[in-house]
């Protein structure tokens, strides 16, 4: 085999490896909250519920009762805001999957983690853009009860 035909070879299995991972990279999606609606009570004893979208379904390992983590990317700059040095992932708290179809889950609450032993959150709760975390996710088969 020449020297030129091998140059050849190795620059396109090279040159398509690069347009393999861009292609991951495109369509790789982190799993997140994208939507996150409330009903409106019509009586002070009426529940109130609080659903949060999320842009995974099965396919991602979700599924009904899987209580899952949900974290949030904190960057951390100095006081005039100009310079950033890092950034951290920080747990915010935990959904229980109420449904799951097709590429979307619904979840509600289950608890937020307490701020005692995190860092502070600029908007404390649970919101858009909070990614799933599925380390230490576990299934609860206890009925919820209305709040």
């Amino acid at each position: 085999m020449s020297k030129n035909l091998m140059g050849r070879l190795f620059l396109s299995l090279g040159a398509s490896l690069l347009a393999t991972l861009f292609a991951w990279e495109a369509f790789a999606q982190d799993v997140s909250v994208v939507q996150v609606r409330r009903n409106i009570p019509l009586s002070d004893d009426a529940p109130i519920y609080k659903d949060f979208y999320i842009n995974g379904g099965s396919d991602a390992g979700l599924k009904k009762n899987l209580v899952i983590t949900l974290t949030r990317n904190i960057i951390v700059r100095d006081a005039t805001g100009t310079q950033t040095f890092g950034e951290m992932t920080v747990p915010v708290g935990q959904l229980k999957i109420i449904a799951v179809q097709g590429k979307v889950a619904i979840a509600r609450e289950y608890k937020l983690i307490s701020r005692e032993d995190e860092p502070m959150l600029e908007q404390i709760g649970i919101m858009n853009g909070d990614k799933v975390a599925l380390e230490g996710s576990f299934i609860d088969n206890k009925k919820a009860s209305a709040k």
